[in-house]
This record gives structure tokens, sequence and C-alpha cells, in this order.
């Protein structure tokens, strides 16, 4: 494999690659043998008839395509590896000569992560939500558990426990209402700092990203809104209903909600090429420890072993979970480097 020439379009990478004609040839019988496999011919069993019979039964100029796609798809890697490039899509592939005993001769076009030029990201000022709970927000904990645990009297009419020890006994594995209300303030606490924590991780975000100037691929913004409906359609399940249910009640086409998503899109996806731009600049990296660990969280999440989940994946998917905790670990980053102030 070599690359002829490559030159850079805006966000787009345009490579000119030569593969050995010999290369093709092997690639074309494979999948000449493999096509043989699956084509029915009356009177031969798959894979038995003649090799000129199966040519003459198939399209040639589609089984050379194949071969091309395959072939491409196989030395990718490769070119991308040798032109050190990082892709954000699957590239465009353009035979430009394919002729016997020649070189074979394609284009590749492909979306790469665009230049960023970076602002004020370091010591930004940010207000955190304040976690803090009230009384109020604890007696409301209360009623509600006094509502789940209410009784029904003789009459007909709902009749709530009175909030005492007896009830914190009833309801809760505590002795006492005080016990039982520490251990709400406590919960609630936790459940506020951890809201704070990622507001305020959203805010450095956003301020970061309006500090940096950034011409985001059209790939990109596409690929967040796989992700959003992905999500989506998680959220939904949990209700037992599917995107179409939800498209159905809302009388919209999924183009269309595709296009309300856009602009969150869009605004995601600067944040995550910000945050890559900034683990650049600082010389973050990922380390085989920190990869073999989320690759232990994820295949325990899965319920399977590390080496049976590892095996699933591809390099793609492979850089994708390295990217996210290369963008974690900037995060990580801008949040130790910032000024935070808590809301009174």
């Amino acid at each position: 494999m070599k690359i002829r020439t490559q030159k850079r379009e805006g966000n787009t990478f345009v490579l000119e690659v030569e593969e050995d004609y010999a290369s093709f040839v092997q690639q074309f019988e494979k999948v000449l043998s493999q096509a043989s496999r699956e084509v029915k011919i009356s009177g031969f069993r798959p894979g038995k008839a003649p090799r000129e019979m199966v040519e003459r039964f198939l399209n040639r100029e589609a089984l050379e395509n194949r071969a091309v796609q395959e072939l491409v798809a196989e030395i990718y890697p490769k070119v991308i590896e040798e032109a050190k490039l990082d892709p954000v899509d699957y590239p465009k592939v353009e035979v430009l000569e394919n002729q016997k005993d020649k070189p074979l001769i394609f284009k590749l076009s492909v979306d790469v992560y665009p230049e960023v030029k970076l602002g004020k990201y370091k010591g930004i000022k940010v207000e955190s939500p304040s976690s803090k709970v009230t009384e109020e927000e604890v007696l409301k904990v209360l009623g509600n558990l006094q509502e789940r645990f209410a009784t029904t009297n003789a009459e007909g009419k709902r009749e709530l426990l009175p909030l005492d020890d007896e009830f914190a006994k009833k309801v809760s594995r505590y002795g006492t209402l005080a016990e039982l209300k520490e251990e709400i303030k406590a919960a609630l606490e936790k459940e506020k700092k951890a809201e704070a924590e990622a507001e305020v991780k959203n805010r450095l975000i956003a301020a970061a990203s309006a500090e940096a100037k950034v011409d985001i691929p059209k790939a990109m913004i596409e690929r967040e809104i796989d992700i959003m409906l992905d999500e989506l359609r998680t959220s939904l399940a949990q209700s037992n209903l599917t995107l179409e249910d939800y498209l159905r009640g809302a009388k919209k086409e999924e183009n269309a909600l595709r296009d309300e998503m856009r602009k969150s899109a869009e605004i995601r996806a600067k944040g995550k090429i910000v945050l890559k731009a900034i683990a650049h600049a600082e010389n973050l990296k990922v380390t085989p420890e920190e990869m073999a660990a989320e690759m232990g969280s994820l295949a325990e999440a899965a319920g399977i072993e590390v080496e049976e989940f590892e095996k699933k994946l591809d390099e793609g998917a492979k850089k994708y979970i390295e990217d996210y905790l290369l963008r974690r670990k900037a995060l990580d980053f801008l949040v130790e480097k910032a000024k935070i102030v808590e809301a009174s």
C-alpha cells in the first residue's frame, strides 16, 4: 500500500492510494469463492459449480466493486495510521484506476477532527448550585412517605400516620423519627451534590466552548443526533415504549425529530471537540491501566468476562472508549483549574 497524494480541504482529507494488483486479485478470489457458496445454480450443490459457470452467472462488475470495498476496508487502518489522521466518520471511496496487471488506485475522502482555536479554559469562574438541604425538603419526603403508608378508615377517608418514632419504625430501619430525618437529609444532600457537580461540569464545558473557535464537520453532528436518538430509545424503553410509539404520539417523522435535535447535537459535538483539544493541549493521555479498568467496568455491566467483551469490540469501538476517557480527563482538568463558587 502506498499513499500517492494527500491534501486537506477544510475538515476533509482527500488521499490517493495505490495498492498492488496482486492484492486486488487475492481479494477478488475470496469474494468469488464466497459468492459461489451463496449462489444457487441448477444442477449443482452450493459451492460446487465450475468457476466459469459461476462467473457467467454472477455480475463480474458487482463482484469487483465488492472486492475493492473489502480490500479498502482491510487496508484503511494502515492508511489512517500512516497519514496520521483522526477520522470522525467512514470514508467515501472512489476507484480511479482498476486495470489488469496495473496497481489499483482509489481516492479516499474522510472527515477528520477539526482544527480548534482554544480560548480561555483554565481558571474559569462558575457558580455551583447549592447542595444544602432545607427542613422543608426533608418534610416533603416525609409527607410522601405518609401518603404512601396512609390507611383508609370505615368512612372511606384516607388517614395519614402521625410523624413520630412509631412511624419511623414502620417505614424504615430506624427506631426514631430524628434518625429517619437525618438519613433523608443525608440522601438528599448526596443527590443534590451529584446534581451540582454535573451542573458545574456542564457550565465549564459551555464556557470553554464559547471561548473556542471551530468548524464542526456535519458528520459529527449527525453522529451526535444518532447518539441522542439512542438515548431517547433507552429512556422510552424504561416505560415499555419505542421510538415509533413516541413519534406516533407526537405526530412527527423521525427526520423532523432529527432537525429538532440538530442544535443541541451541535452544542454537544462542539463540547466533545473542545475537551479533546484541551486534552491534547495539556498532553493528557489514557494509560493502559485506565483503559483496562474501563473495559472491566463495561464487561461487568454487560455481565460477561472481560476477554469475551474485548473480543466483541472492533478497533473503532475501542477508539470510541479511549476518546471518552480522554474527554473525561480533560473535564476533570477543567474542574481542577476552575474557580468554583457555591450559590447562596
